[in-house]
């Protein structure tokens, strides 16, 4: 049988919880950014007096949600550059996705590469200007993780609310 006495087994200890010690604070550290980023989500909504029906939240960044009851379209955005839009879909003509690239001269030849991901909202009224929804910016990220279906998703779900 083994033998292990009391000082290999607190080594043994302390260097186990050294290791596991980063992602237990990584991970608590994430839930309190989400609970926040949920929270300041929801005080906006709530000051707006909307409800949002159909939700959906990516990165700990963006959230874009819907109230049919209002027939209203709630875009939030955290970080460097906050964005809060409220918008009531009566106004709206129709939605679309808008892909960006910027082009990358290398050795294997010419690649294009995803610069913004968008949501350009058409209004009824000629005068108003088109409005972009950032999905996403590789300012600040450098992978996708599903945003370019995310945003065809919603462009198709806002676009069949308008036909109603």
């Amino acid at each position: 049988m083994f033998e292990i006495d009391f000082a290999t087994l607190a080594v043994t200890s302390v260097i186990l919880l050294a290791v596991i010690a980063p992602f237990i604070y990584y991970s608590i550290k994430s839930k309190r950014a989400k609970a926040e980023f949920f929270k300041k989500f929801e005080q906006f909504t709530s000051g707006l007096n909307l409800s949002p029906d159909l939700r959906e939240d990516w990165r700990n960044r963006y959230i874009l949600a819907f109230d049919k009851a209002k027939n209203t379209l709630i875009y939030y955005q955290s970080g460097e550059n906050e964005e809060k839009r409220e918008i009531p879909l009566q106004e709206v003509k129709r939605v679309n996705v808008n892909e960006t690239y910027f082009e990358n001269d290398s050795a294997s030849g010419n690649r294009k590469i995803l610069d913004q991901l968008a949501l350009q909202v058409h209004f009824k009224n000629p005068t108003k200007q088109v409005l972009n929804l950032e999905i996403y910016s590789s300012e600040n990220y450098s992978d996708l993780v599903g945003e370019t279906v995310l945003a065809a998703r919603w462009a198709e779900l806002i676009n069949q609310q308008l036909t109603k």
